[in-house]
């Protein structure tokens, strides 16, 4: 099977940790900094933002982060891919109560509880004008994501494909079924191709000079990272063992990746990183 090529000029991974919640973004050097919860979705126009509760508003974050300083016409040329195991259960479980209850159903949950609801908001927030999707493929639902993405990419390589994964840990009656530690993740990534004007910063005034005057750690903008990404069919026989694929892992396992080669142009390393689902996976190369 044919590798495809894709260049990532941006991302950004937001963790809930017991003690607080972080950020991490393309720009941030690998090193992660607080961020309260009051805070996130802070580019979510403020009407759209109250509608928002933690699993709205920490997606928007990294969607955010991964807009910020492109121009409109940029970010109106995207395509948006949003991703989670279970999509917001906290209100749906709301939901489901109320109707246990026999009341009537909040409209306000009902209409953010559907699985593309952020990805909506977020395509009204920032003008998007390309398509969305969304997507929940139990545990590989990041292996799937990236799928999507890719195979888009490589059918219209002239427009941008962003990620957006969020997964929360399950209320208490789901809770078996998240694996230990489970924390609250979401993370987004911008692919392109490697030709596309947004793998090339430097020729890019608002994504060039804004990342180096705007970035608050004193690093320098990051290069875009481009890879290969190679498709592997794994045997079901050898698969991972179930708590090895769940999406969170599969994101923080890129960011890792991404992290690791920041910099590095020597064409001899060839770093590779696996992404292992239970049927499928994907082989990221880095070639310098």
């Amino acid at each position: 099977m044919q590798s495809i090529p894709a260049s990532i000029p941006r991302w950004a991974l937001w963790q809930d940790h017991a003690a607080q919640s972080t950020l991490m973004t393309h720009k941030s050097g690998g090193k992660s900094s607080g961020i309260d919860k009051k805070d996130l979705a802070r580019g979510i126009a403020p009407a759209w933002r109250r509608r928002l509760d933690l699993f709205g508003r920490a997606s928007a974050e990294v969607l955010g982060q991964i807009f910020e300083d492109l121009s409109p016409e940029d970010i109106r040329n995207c395509r948006v891919i949003f991703s989670s195991r279970h999509g917001n259960i906290e209100r749906t479980l709301k939901l489901l109560g109320q109707i246990a209850r026999e009341e009537i159903p909040s409209p306000a949950d009902f209409s953010m509880s559907v699985h593309n609801a952020l990805v909506g908001v977020a395509s009204i927030n920032w003008g998007i004008t390309q398509s969305h999707s969304a997507i929940a493929a139990g545990n590989d639902s990041f292996i799937a994501t990236l799928t999507e993405a890719l195979a888009q990419l490589a059918d219209d390589p002239q427009s941008p494909v962003a990620i957006v994964y969020i997964d929360l840990p399950l209320p208490d009656v789901y809770a078996q079924n998240d694996p230990a530690g489970m924390t609250g993740t979401a993370f987004a990534v911008l692919l392109c191709a490697p030709d596309h004007p947004l793998a090339h910063p430097a020729s890019n005034t608002n994504a060039g000079t804004a990342d180096a005057m705007n970035d608050g750690s004193n690093h320098h903008p990051k290069s875009p990272i481009t890879l290969d990404f190679q498709p592997v069919a794994v045997d079901p026989d050898t698969a991972p063992g179930a708590n090895d694929t769940f999406p969170l892992c599969h994101a923080r396992q890129m960011v890792d990746f991404l992290v690791a080669n920041l910099g590095r142009e020597a064409k001899t390393n060839n770093a590779s990183c696996r992404l292992a689902g239970h049927s499928f996976a994907w082989n990221m190369v880095h070639h310098g």
